[in-house]
């Protein structure tokens, strides 16, 4: 059961309406608090990567601890390229043996960004690997990607049929529907009614970006609305950097590292745990895998 492909476990989510939890990696540590929470509460999990973590740690690095970790486990793994503009990265990925991948197209024109997101789907496809498209201009900051609140487009209904169209085993498709990647600085205007009529209308299963800060009744209606993925990065961010801290205040005149480095696991761990219950997913790793 344990590496797979995003793309079928997403439509058995989205068709029993829970959310699939996708947190963004930060290094080993990291990756055995979201594969093990996940493992703990019998979930599916997919582990996210930004580019610049990728630059950081390796292709074949990242590939190897998920890889390995996920062997250990009894739940569904996928590992998955987040936000990506850059064909050559994402081969590379596919060569290094991610079971997913993203094209953000997001920030290109809509014809232009339907056109490159087909040519990567004919590479995925090929390699038999899932894709993530996105169309509309997600707020906030993911990697170095930077959109202002202002600068916010919501998904164009119809555009999200007409890109869809030719990309029928598209993994899943991210539109803008007023969530934002980062912390929120006031209340998020999610457009529910939008996130429904995109989902009435195509069977391709919904990413929903910028999980951290939402409430619970904003989680259920978009996984209720078809939101079968759901991103959590900042948040997790924060875990790991208050973990050490944490430690740290409890026990200011400690030495050895190791206690650091349990505590980073303990708090991201925890948060894992909580948001999978929160999405739904636990005791759905069977079910998503198909078994």
């Amino acid at each position: 059961m344990a590496f797979v492909t995003m793309g079928p476990m997403l439509k058995r989510a989205q068709a029993a309406r829970y959310g699939i939890a996708a947190f963004n990696m930060i290094d080993y540590n990291s990756v055995r608090s979201i594969i093990e929470g996940a493992a703990e509460l019998d979930a599916p999990i997919i582990v996210q990567v930004s580019v610049k973590t990728i630059k950081h740690w390796g292709y074949k690095a990242i590939a190897t601890w998920v890889r390995m970790l996920a062997d250990d486990v009894d739940v569904p793994v996928a590992l998955h390229l987040d936000h990506c503009s850059d064909a050559d990265v994402i081969r590379r990925c596919i060569d290094a043996g991610w079971s997913s991948v993203m094209f953000d197209g997001s920030s290109l024109p809509f014809a232009e960004n339907k056109a490159c997101s087909e040519e990567i789907y004919r590479m995925t496809e090929q390699a038999g690997v899932g894709l993530e498209a996105e169309i509309g201009a997600i707020g906030g900051v993911e990697d170095d990607k930077f959109v202002a609140e202002d600068a916010a487009i919501l998904a164009n209904y119809d555009e999200c049929l007409a890109f869809v169209k030719d990309m029928p085993n598209l993994a899943v498709f991210a539109p803008a529907i007023g969530t934002a990647h980062g912390f929120y600085k006031g209340q998020p205007k999610i457009a529910y009614d939008l996130l429904e009529r995109i989902t009435q209308s195509i069977s391709v299963p919904i990413a929903l970006h910028g999980g951290t800060g939402l409430s619970q009744e904003q989680f259920d209606r978009c996984i209720a609305g078809g939101c079968a993925k759901v991103n959590i990065s900042t948040m997790h961010k924060h875990r790991f950097i208050e973990g050490f801290i944490g430690v740290r205040a409890e026990k200011p005149k400690l030495e050895e590292p190791l206690p650091f480095i349990v505590g980073q696991y303990d708090a991201m761990k925890k948060d894992v745990v909580d948001m999978i219950r929160i999405f739904g997913s636990a005791g759905k790793a069977a079910h998503a895998a198909g078994a």
